[in-house]
């Protein structure tokens, strides 16, 4: 029986049941005229049915079948690896043409969606083959993502197979549930090529210093071949060496040392000599850009007496390479000293054996760190700054390190905060402590189980100078107990840093500041610069328009106007040309004048060379 016909007899069953019901109820009724007694009976029957039968009735089920053609997916690799490694009498036009003939021919009787991807994947098909990476992995991506619960009956991928962004394409293809058909591009005979793999550096180098690179050398089918690497700087050829190839897959790694001697963004070009018959000479030149700064910040340890301390907080600091440390005793520390220093940090000084008065005059215009102790003098330390306070005969206690939530100055990583808070304790002076302004406290004391109110690292303004204050000594056992648990120093060298950090960041002042996003750009990132502008009250106001030239290093310059984004600016500048650039921003509040420039680079890519 069809399922139409067995719902007839439900619903046939289901009035019956209502009649029935009506019968019963009406039958002795003799009080209604004959027309009322119909129209109840009737009404009832209904009703009592259409319930019955939303009970008890089985589902209606209605299937509608939509046909739907299966999807082919093409995706062309546009990258510049395929024109690089085309075999002899390749015919990039033929091949465009019968490409674009297969997806005709298939759109017959499928539905047809055409890609292209290099470092992106987009629609259409293109054979340029200019993209400056190659994603394949993102092809697959694109396919989960869009065609998910499809009826995919193909994809076919023309690709020489090399992918130098993105992950592996095996592992993206995981959810694919449809075969994938590839159109292997290329040539699988090897060819005669010499070229620079890879050049490791470091970013950043100290003006007057030295600094370290390390090229990596590649060559194939050229044993018994001869080269030359040149390194070029700002004041002309800085190392020259002779590479002599001795293997048919030939790799060396080639250590040296060039000078900082000039400051800015500098450019430095290494370039391999070519060899007769080699496949390109594109991927025998790297340029590579370090920014040369002036100079480290000078940190100053002046210590009452030899501590281990001392050599704890040296050996923190210095793992930083932007700061230089000296060590000085009280009594030997020199004004040149003192001059040179950006942040000053005072261990147990002023003391009972030497107030310190010179030291603690010289540093009232420096960033300053004091660290208490056994040694110190509490009274002379509170009259020194205006901090904190702290009443003391002289004595000691050991006091354990609590992590104050409510301290926004740096943040403090979960590990960290764990690991001081398991700390020993430090030996700090015992007594009342009072706050003489406004302080941010990172550190509480807790002596026993009890956390008390008495700060153990805090920190304040002290007339337009940062001041922080440790208020026990001992930090050397915190590096032992730590390394002893871990092997390792992450917790103290997290903090001591992010305290250094913090009190000899230099405030930057101006009212006008514009600054890339970041300072080098690889060759398909967009340009993109910020700009801010505060009032005379230090608020951020975007009222005025902010113009900006950016120049590049060979004279062409391009003009823009920055875009309004909440309180601030910013630029989106787009693609630009590798290159050196400079770029002056202009902006008028009132009737002052503001201007700010910079420079930031964009690095060649040639990345899609490396591999041939």
């Amino acid at each position: 029986m069809s399922e139409l016909g067995s719902t007839f007899l439900w619903f046939i069953g289901c009035v019956s049941l209502g009649a029935g019901y009506a019968f019963l109820l009406y039958r002795w009724q003799k009080r209604l005229s004959g027309y009322l007694l119909i129209i109840l009976f009737t009404l009832r029957t209904l009703s009592v049915a259409v319930i019955a039968f939303l009970l008890f009735a089985p589902p209606v089920k209605s299937v509608t079948n939509i046909p739907e053609k299966p999807i082919i997916i093409l995706a062309q690799d546009n990258s510049a690896s395929i024109a690089l490694s085309q075999p002899a009498g390749f015919d990039t036009a033929r091949y465009a043409r019968q490409f674009k003939q297969l997806r005709q021919s298939l759109s017959d009787n499928f539905e047809v969606r055409t890609f292209q991807f290099g470092s992106t994947v987009t629609n259409g098909l293109d054979f340029s083959f200019g993209e400056k990476q190659s994603n394949l992995s993102a092809v697959f991506k694109l396919i989960d993502d869009q065609y998910a619960n499809r009826n995919i009956g193909a994809v076919v991928i023309a690709s020489d197979g090399i992918y130098n962004q993105g992950g592996n394409p095996i592992y993206e293809t995981k959810n694919l549930k449809a075969p994938v058909y590839t159109v292997a591009l290329g040539d699988t005979v090897p060819k005669r090529d010499l070229l620079i793999s890879n050049v490791n550096y470091n970013n950043i180098a100290y003006l007057g210093n030295r600094f370290q690179l390390e090229v990596e050398v590649e060559a194939f089918q050229s044993r018994g071949a001869f080269s030359r690497l040149t390194v070029s700087g700002p004041t002309g050829v800085l190392f020259s060496q002779t590479v002599a190839i001795n293997s048919a897959g030939f790799r060396t790694k080639i250590p040296l040392t060039l000078p900082a001697s000039k400051k800015g963004m500098q450019r430095f070009t290494l370039s391999l000599a070519p060899i007769a018959n080699e496949l390109s000479q594109q991927n025998n030149t790297q340029t590579i850009f370090v920014e040369i700064i002036d100079g480290r910040q000078n940190i100053l340890i002046i210590a009452n007496s030899p501590h281990p301390d001392v050599a704890a907080l040296r050996q923190t600091i210095e793992i930083n390479k932007n700061y230089e440390v000296e060590v000085a005793l009280a009594n030997d520390v020199t004004n040149a000293q003192m001059e040179k220093a950006g942040l000053i940090i005072l261990h147990q000084l002023p003391s009972n054996t030497d107030p310190a008065k010179n030291i603690l005059q010289k540093a009232s215009a420096k960033p300053v760190l004091f660290i208490l102790g056994e040694q110190s003098n509490t009274a002379l330390f509170s009259a020194a700054q205006n901090v904190l306070n702290v009443n003391s005969s002289g004595s000691i206690q050991e006091v354990l390190a609590r992590v104050q939530p409510d301290f926004f100055g740096f943040a403090i990583s979960a590990e960290t905060k764990a690991g001081v808070e398991n700390f020993a304790p430090l030996l700090a002076p015992f007594g009342s402590y009072g706050f003489k302004g406004p302080v941010s406290v990172a550190l509480q004391q807790q002596i026993g189980r009890v956390v008390t109110g008495f700060p153990l690292l805090v920190f304040g303004e002290d007339q337009q100078r940062r001041t922080g204050i440790l208020a026990g000594e001992g930090i050397w056992r915190w590096r032992l107990e730590e390394f002893k648990e871990s092997s390792s120093h992450q917790a103290v060298n997290e903090l001591v840093a992010k305290t250094i950090q913090y009190l000899s960041n230099r405030n930057d002042k101006r009212k006008f500041r514009a600054y890339p996003s970041k300072n080098a750009f690889d060759e398909n990132d967009r340009v993109v610069l910020n700009a801010e502008l505060y009032n005379d009250s230090y608020e951020l106001v975007n009222t005025p328009d902010v113009n900006v030239s950016i120049k590049s290093s060979e004279g062409k310059s391009y003009s823009f106007l920055f875009t309004r984004s909440t309180n601030a600016y910013i630029l989106d500048g787009g693609i630009l040309p590798p290159g050196e650039y400079r770029f002056d921003a202009r902006t008028k509040l009132g009737e002052t004048n503001y201007s700010a420039g910079g420079q930031f680079i964009i690095r060649n890519q040639q990345i899609e060379f490396q591999q041939t």
